[in-house]
């Protein structure tokens, strides 16, 4: 319950300034490499993708620019 009662609190008080803040991020995290996912191209193609049929998304920061 320690745990919980610390996640909790710690979450109603954290605050977004813009979408590239970063404050609520801890700085061990903040220090460490970023690391590309890797996907396996035939993994991904064995596994039914019907859940996403019809589905597209683009990023609202790009679709002006796809929009000129």
């Amino acid at each position: 319950k320690k745990i919980k009662k610390f996640v909790l609190n710690r979450f109603p008080s954290l605050t977004q300034k813009s979408a590239s803040d970063y404050n609520n991020f801890d700085r061990e995290f903040l220090s460490e490499k970023p690391k590309l996912s890797y996907s396996d191209k035939n993994l991904i193609e064995s596994m039914d993708q019907s859940a996403f049929d019809g589905f597209s998304f683009i990023n609202p920061k790009f679709e002006q620019i796809l929009n000129k």
